[in-house]
């Protein structure tokens, strides 16, 4: 009698045990929200629609205060980028105010690259990034940089992000360079948000890295 109690009650028991597992699976499974906030994504086509948003663009006008930390010095200034697809020159970048290379002035396309510096002194090249860094010493990556204002990786490269919990973009990396995007705004009021503060690092060394902080003031 005993030994039948004993069977009863474990079979009592794993009943009940087992329901409690059939009802969890049957559950509808909660969202996960911000999906690849925690792993790294590479699905080109998150971006579909920031692509197409970002070729029909003919004019726009961004400024901001950029910061640049490296292992030799820090340095911040205002930074206005002009696009325009009707123009001579399509991209022309300034530098300027409280830094020490004083007023630069970049203009590039297709064609090449030219450098005004604070002296005025033109030079000529076919990287906007590599004559930046030569002339100014500022490893700021201009080509990659036109996308990543509006929270795109360059096109036809390799990249890695993160999502938020909002599904905008994280964190982006590409080229070496760690890319992290927060305070998203719509600043044209037509429900494009673009993020104020992008923060790009890169390591340069076991124990050393440069920095390019940018804090939107403007878009046009």
């Amino acid at each position: 009698m005993i030994l039948f109690a004993v069977i009863k009650c474990y079979r009592r028991w794993f009943g009940l045990l087992m329901l409690a597992v059939f009802l969890s699976a049957c559950q509808t499974p909660k969202k996960l929200v911000g999906v690849g906030a925690e792993r790294w994504l590479s699905n080109p086509a998150v971006f579909k629609d920031g692509y197409q948003m970002h070729s029909q663009l003919s004019n726009w006008r961004y400024s901001a205060k950029i910061g640049v930390v490296t292992p030799e010095e820090s340095s911040q200034a205002n930074m206005v980028w002009q696009f325009d697809d009707s123009a001579e020159t399509n991209n022309v970048v300034r530098l300027f105010g409280p830094l020490g290379v004083g007023a630069i002035k970049i203009e590039f396309d297709e064609r090449g690259v030219q450098l005004s510096d604070k002296k005025g002194i033109l030079h000529q090249g076919d990287s906007a990034e590599a004559l930046l860094h030569r002339i100014v010493g500022w490893p700021i990556p201009v080509d990659a940089l036109q996308y990543w204002l509006f929270s795109l990786p360059q096109p036809d490269q390799a990249f890695e992000y993160r999502l938020n919990e909002q599904e905008q973009l994280k964190v982006l990396r590409q080229f070496g360079w760690v890319i992290n995007y927060s305070t998203y705004r719509d600043y044209h009021k037509k429900g494009q948000l673009l993020a104020r503060k992008i923060v790009a690092k890169k390591q340069v060394s076991s124990e050393q890295e440069v920095s390019v902080t940018l804090v939107t003031k403007t878009w046009k």
